[in-house]
């Protein structure tokens, strides 16, 4: 069973919202972000962040959390770590294009109700964030990233609690593989599928908790140039949240592998209207809640 319902209604001002995200917080609540303006790009494109507290079944009224003055923002992503600090990852258009995008962060010590300054992750522009953060079984964290020039993915790991990051990885394919999604397996190797321009969803595999990766490959799963979202469950499956077509951004499916993403046998649609439902979240709670945003309409 499950339960739907939307994070807030649509804001005249801000009336197109794309990209959200989502974590638990360290006391049950949840946090959502998405970025919102007129139009994806537009100059007045920003931030927001919407909670819900625990055992409540609506969100608080939206608050914006980034706008950067004459540019647009995009793709938020929010992390909780050990250390109780929540972490926003999100990029800003330094131009008119994503491939002027340059990453940032910033951090609360507050539960999201404040937060610290701006904190530039990577100079170099059209690095771009997208999903979301994982603990590695090293006590590592492995941010998905990718450029939105060429097409690459890649990951930034850091192993000093995000005081500092390295890059791994140039996992490509003919046609260009974007906003990676990751999950560590059982046997400690690492799993990214991703977003193409081939109709499918691709994958790489890492043998060394992300210092190389193989050579990316189509996998049997449909991908209509969309994003996609993994979550590894209490339980070991691995859940899956993506648009089952490879063309047009309806409908939109959750799948569930019990053989570490080889297979994915179970498949139960969301939504399944004329319109558009793209760009996935997933986590599961502390409590074994599965919870996931998505573009409604």
């Amino acid at each position: 069973m499950y339960s739907a319902g939307k994070i807030f209604e649509q804001q005249p001002n801000f009336p197109s919202c794309h990209a959200s995200t989502i974590t638990e917080l360290p006391n049950g609540d949840l946090l959502a972000a998405w970025y919102a303006g007129s139009r994806e790009g537009e100059k007045d494109v920003a931030i927001f962040i919407s909670r819900r507290f625990y055992g409540s079944e609506g969100w608080i009224e939206p608050e914006m959390v980034v706008n950067t003055p004459d540019c647009s923002e995009g793709n938020p992503v929010l992390f909780a770590d050990t250390n109780d600090q929540i972490w926003l990852f999100y990029v800003t258009m330094h131009g008119n294009r994503w491939t002027q995008c340059k990453m940032y962060y910033k951090k609360s010590d507050t539960m999201g109700y404040s937060w610290d300054a701006d904190v530039v992750l990577r100079e170099e522009l059209g690095w771009m964030t997208r999903n979301k953060p994982l603990y590695l079984s090293n006590g590592e964290i492995l941010l998905p990233v990718y450029d939105e020039r060429n097409w690459h993915s890649m990951v930034m790991i850091s192993d000093n609690g995000g005081e500092t990051w390295n890059t791994f990885g140039d996992v490509s394919s003919p046609n260009g593989v974007i906003q990676p999604t990751v999950v560590e397996r059982t046997d400690g190797s690492l799993l990214m599928l991703m977003r193409s321009r081939d109709g499918e969803i691709w994958r790489s595999t890492s043998p060394d908790l992300g210092r190389t990766w193989d050579a990316a490959e189509p996998t049997d799963l449909p991908n209509p140039n969309s994003g996609v979202d993994m979550a590894r469950l209490h339980n070991g499956n691995i859940a899956l949240v993506y648009n089952d077509v490879p063309r047009g951004r309806t409908p939109l499916t959750v799948a569930l592998s019990t053989d570490e993403g080889e297979t994915w046998e179970y498949r139960q649609h969301l939504e399944t209207e004329e319109g558009e439902y793209s760009y996935p979240a997933i986590i599961q709670a502390h409590d074994g809640g599965i919870h996931i945003t998505y573009t409604y309409r």
